[in-house]
């Protein structure tokens, strides 16, 4: 049977008041189990005729007389309604005046907070409601854009392990699984044993100092040309075109005799600028180039021969002697034989009276970049990025700040479009999570960076879209209000830990639609592990204890102790 606590005394619209029949304790007894009085953010219900109203505690206060409290009331506010077993947020009823007020049940919560435990994993504690364990059922949550906020040290890292590790057992126990995540680590805490034992997911620790030693899977062939036009920040009119016939070229499979004609034509032609480029960044594959040079006054290329006499371009013997000698090598790995069809197709481009300077940024642009994705891309490995494992990790805490944003970048989009091109029409037979910690360091707003706006735009895409294709985002950030607003407004669930940043707290106010000026008000005091969760995994906003993980399964993120037993000083 309920407790009955009080009664309806007045209501205006949904906010409510109630007298308590007495002061209660912190505590009360209810059918043998010990449950918590009703306190501000907890529940209540009042009955209109078989229906149950729940209603929550905003504020409580007193009456005195003579200095002695005579009467206690309680201010509520209505959240909505259980109809058929199952809770409706919404105003279908409201309470009646002199009704009784009552605490809630363990079936009342299990309707409110509705989970299939054979779907579900323990989140954590209710804040407000001793004993009162929170589950969340993955079928609501996984296939869910997901927010993880709060400053540094609130626990939100915790959390976004909580979930995943919880999600990652669950996938293994399953012999094949059609649900991937891929996390990018972006201070590298996610090593090791963090969220699942190490051999249940697949690390690529990147670095940009040298070649990783484990590089990332990925066919050249995923990079489209405007892919390519945005990493080499190539111009509109002159060099994407240049971009657009190497791409070509690299399709049509030239022979070596197709360069050497454009090789020799420099030469004749004494293009200057564009030989001594191409010999730079082709020696290793035009052979037999070394020992041409270029004679400033007489303003024309010449041979030195092992004797030191010279052979002029312009004499009768050059092409025979040295022209017809020219060897062509086809580099074999795919970036570099992208790069040596962009040196040609400038040639081609120069040849037509395209001037030599506007295109030359391209090659020094492509120098740098190409070498930093060969030192973490495997472009000559197809294999899947996940090697047979439902968790794969991209550390990305040693790579410089081109790679942060393209790594992502890339990836992602080969990921939602082999998604698409899977559905075509029918329905999801797979999903991937792709989770962002630390997302407000590559997801802010835009600015004159080509590569991160295209990295946003691409976020912003499958934030729109991903749902209808099984692509679902997972941000940790702790810096709301600097992420994107369309990726901010766009997530379905929200774990919001202390804010205290009035920008954060604003951009909160205004994306997170579920949450009301009360507990917006809580914010600013939630100790380290306790967060609102508010979204549509659940009936309505609910104030949760995190579970806190054990230190091998947490990430490696905790505050660094200075004095004492484990202190860095001894």
């Amino acid at each position: 049977m309920d407790k009955d606590i009080g009664r309806i005394v007045e209501v205006r619209g949904i906010n409510v008041k109630a007298k308590l029949f007495r002061l209660l304790p912190p505590y009360l007894i209810n059918n043998g189990i010990v449950v918590s009085a009703p306190k501000i953010n907890s529940f209540v219900k009042t009955k209109v005729g078989l229906d149950t109203i729940i209603c929550q505690v905003n504020g409580e206060y007193n009456v005195e007389k003579e200095d002695k409290a005579t009467d206690y009331y309680i201010d509520l506010t209505v959240k909505g309604y259980i109809d058929h077993g199952k809770f409706i947020q919404g105003l279908r009823m409201l309470p009646i005046v002199s009704s009784n007020l009552s605490l809630l049940n363990n079936d009342d919560y299990a309707i409110i907070y509705d989970f299939d435990k054979d779907h579900s994993f323990f989140i954590g504690k209710d804040l407000f409601e001793i004993n009162k364990d929170i589950y969340l059922n993955f079928n609501n949550l996984m296939p869910t854009h997901i927010g993880i906020f709060g400053n540094t040290g609130s626990g939100k890292s915790n959390t976004l392990a909580n979930i995943y590790s919880h999600y990652i057992k669950e996938l293994n126990g399953y012999v094949s699984s059609n649900a991937k995540v891929l996390l990018f680590d972006l201070n590298n805490e996610y090593g090791k044993n963090s969220i699942c034992n190490k051999q249940h997911k697949v690390i690529y620790n990147l670095t940009t100092r040298k070649q990783s030693s484990k590089r990332i899977p990925f066919s050249f062939e995923n990079i489209t040309e405007d892919e390519m036009s945005i990493l080499l920040n190539a111009s509109i009119k002159t060099q994407i075109p240049t971009i657009k016939h190497a791409f070509k070229s690299l399709k049509e499979e030239h022979e070596e005799e197709y360069y050497l004609k454009y090789v020799k034509n420099t030469i004749r032609n004494n293009q200057k600028d564009l030989f001594f480029a191409i010999r730079f960044r082709l020696n290793e594959y035009i052979k037999k180039i070394n020992n041409i040079n270029w004679h400033s006054n007489a303003l024309n290329f010449y041979y030195s021969k092992d004797d030191g006499t010279r052979i002029f371009n312009n004499s009768s013997d050059f092409d025979s002697i040295v022209l017809n000698n020219i060897q062509i090598n086809l580099p074999a790995e795919p970036l570099d034989r992208f790069k040596f069809e962009l040196c040609f197709s400038i040639i081609r481009e120069c040849e037509h009276g395209v001037n030599f300077e506007f295109l030359l940024p391209l090659l020094t642009r492509a120098e740098k970049i190409f070498n930093d994705l060969k030192k973490v891309f495997d472009f000559e490995d197809n294999s899947d990025i996940f090697e047979n494992k439902n968790l794969a990790i991209i550390q990305l805490g040693n790579v410089n700040n081109d790679m942060t944003m393209i790594v992502p970048s890339l990836i992602s989009s080969v990921i939602f479009r082999r998604q698409l091109e899977k559905k075509q029409g029918e329905e999801i037979k797979t999903i991937i999570n792709i989770v962002l910690d630390e997302a407000h360091n590559i997801l802010y707003k835009e600015d004159d960076l080509a590569v991160h706006n295209n990295l946003l735009e691409k976020f912003e895409k499958i934030v729109k879209e991903g749902r209808k294709f099984g692509v679902f985002l997972t941000v940790s950030s702790q810096r709301p209000s600097d992420i994107s607003s369309t990726i901010l407004s766009q997530l379905h669930n929200y774990f919001i830990h202390k804010l205290v940043n009035p920008n954060d707290l604003n951009q909160i106010r205004k994306a997170v639609a579920f949450l009301d000026e009360n507990a917006l008000n809580f914010l600013t005091i939630l100790a380290p592990g306790e967060c609102i969760l508010s979204g549509t995994s659940l009936s309505m906003p609910i104030f949760i204890q995190i579970e806190e993980l054990d230190n091998e399964t947490k990430p490696n993120s905790n505050n660094v102790v200075l004095f004492g037993r484990d202190g860095i000083i001894k």
